[in-house]
């Protein structure tokens, strides 16, 4: 069974992005006067710290925005053979379900929002704003030992 995110999550997402992208070219622009306003060569330190640290992810939140549904990993879970694939590009990641140390469903007003997967072997997956989101839980939890599910109400990221 396949489970792909969301329309509406990709649009969340492209805003999110969006609004960074307008803060950060703001902060670096006010950045950028202070460089060349600037008359010591130790005022500089700071400015081009922020310059360093604000860029990259503007060229990363663009790069999420322009690749849209793609940027994101498709899931394959095969119940009978108890392992989900993450496929992402070129990379297909195979996780088997028989070694889930834990998992949480995290749930905010009664809806299922995200669900978080810890293998013994120290991987971590999170699924969150996937289609049919409900299905893979259920068949997340059958295959999945009872002591190792937690329901978190209180919504934790």
């Amino acid at each position: 069974m396949e489970f792909h995110v969301s329309k509406e999550h990709v649009r969340r997402e492209i805003r999110k992005a969006g609004y960074l992208i307008l803060f950060l070219a703001v902060a670096s622009v006010g950045l950028m006067t202070k460089v060349l306003s600037t008359d010591k060569i130790g005022d500089l330190f700071f400015p081009i710290i922020g310059l360093l640290v604000f860029v990259p992810p503007i060229f990363g939140s663009y790069k999420r925005i322009r690749e849209g549904k793609a940027a994101y990993p498709i899931l394959e879970l095969d119940e009978l053979n108890g392992k989900v694939a993450v496929l992402h590009k070129d990379l297909k990641v195979i996780v088997d379900l028989s070694q889930i140390k834990n998992l949480r469903l995290q749930r905010k007003s009664g809806q299922l929002v995200s669900i978080l997967v810890k293998t013994s072997s120290g991987e971590n997956l999170r699924f969150d704003g996937y289609e049919n989101l409900d299905v893979l839980a259920s068949a997340l939890e059958r295959l999945t030992p009872k002591e190792n599910i937690t329901n978190a109400s209180f919504f934790h990221r």
